[in-house]
């Protein structure tokens, strides 16, 4: 019998995934203009805010808290977009994360981007400009998406 090749023998990770929320932060300006609320990291692309769900913290809970923190809006929970899930690496370990996005009025606030989470710039954004501005294809389809759901 062949011995397993070295990367057969790591062991399975059985880990519960990382759980995060995020939003698509809007508002309708007095022009009656949709726009949509994009961060960006340091070295980073624009795209939608979003972040962990804490232990024992509803979803809604978490993404009211994740807007508020990571730029000063607040913002109610609307429609569930959907929920996209990925590999990322923690603790240098590959990992299952889920993100379940909602839809988001902003409510009030002021754009104050969180420093400790190396968000450098906060825009709002007419709604075709902010989908120009998303790199990647999984956010920029988010955006999309609720786009329809905010047209039904």
């Amino acid at each position: 019998m062949k011995p397993l090749p070295q990367s057969a023998k790591q062991p399975y990770d059985v880990s519960p995934p990382v759980l995060a929320v995020g939003g698509v932060v809007y508002r309708t300006t007095e022009r009656s203009q949709l726009e949509l609320l994009l961060l960006r990291k340091r070295g980073g692309f624009w795209t939608l805010p979003k972040g962990h769900v804490e232990a024992g913290e509803s979803y809604a809970d978490a993404a009211k808290r994740e807007i508020r923190e990571e730029t000063g809006i607040t913002a109610d929970i609307g429609q569930h977009i959907c929920s996209v899930s990925y590999i990322v690496l923690k603790q240098g370990r590959p990992r299952t994360k889920i993100v379940t996005y909602y839809l988001m009025p902003a409510q009030f606030g002021r754009l104050q981007p969180d420093k400790n989470e190396q968000i450098v710039r906060l825009k709002w954004f007419p709604y075709d400009e902010a989908l120009r501005r998303i790199k990647r294809p999984r956010v920029r389809e988010i955006a999309e998406q609720a786009l329809a759901l905010l047209r039904e």
